[in-house]
């Protein structure tokens, strides 16, 4: 809530200082800066895991590949932005881990196979699987598909031709982790969490009244 506040106050006042009064390009630029500052406080919660669990590089790398495919695919979100923060942290160092133990190289082929078929179907699917609060014209959807679906075909193609090139293994776990960001599995995991987060929350409030 707090950087959506912060969000709404400032791209009010970038709309104010431009004379813009077009509000889907006010609610769009609230948008972005939003999405920036929660970016900015996932790469916080990053640095510090992958420094203490000494993944920090994986991580990072992993972090930008998912970021780039997120602005074409969207995704999926927790209520808060701390909480997207946290937990997305997590998950990335996790998958740093596996991307050291099972590199991208090391997996058979039929799985490789299958694990991309997954992807590209998913994609051609959901995206871009729009955010709550996130404008799209239908034309910037339409887009948005088109450059995702073109993405996920240069990657399999990267992915298959240059299996030990550099930061492959973090470019197939990145965009391994995008794809689960879109199907539905993961949407009521989240979903659950979120649940489970809320009435955590309103048992603390509770106890702090008492």
């Amino acid at each position: 809530m707090v950087l959506k506040n912060l969000a709404t106050i400032w791209a009010e006042a970038l709309a104010q200082g431009a004379g813009e009064k077009d509000s889907y390009k006010i609610d769009l630029v609230r948008y972005m800066v939003e999405s920036l500052l929660s970016m900015l406080l996932s790469l916080f919660f990053i640095l510090i895991f992958g420094l203490i669990f000494g993944v920090l590089k994986t991580a990072l790398l992993i972090t930008i590949v998912v970021a780039v495919l997120k602005t074409f695919m969207g995704g999926l979100h927790l209520k808060t932005p701390l909480r997207c923060a946290l937990v997305g942290a997590v998950m990335t160092i996790l998958l740093s881990y596996l991307a050291r133990i099972l590199p991208f190289h090391q997996i058979p082929k039929l799985v490789q196979l299958w694990v991309f078929v997954f992807l590209v179907f998913i994609v051609w699917k959901q995206a871009p699987l729009e955010a709550q609060g996130k404008p799209l014209t239908i034309e910037h959807k339409k887009s948005l598909a088109r450059y995702s679906r073109l993405l996920i075909l240069l990657i399999t193609l990267i992915c298959w031709g240059w299996p030990q090139g550099f930061a492959i293994n973090e470019l197939f776990y990145g965009t391994f982790f995008q794809g689960l960001n879109l199907t539905r599995p993961l949407a009521l995991a989240l979903a659950t969490l979120d649940h489970a987060l809320d009435r955590a929350a309103d048992k603390f409030q509770g106890i702090i009244r008492l």
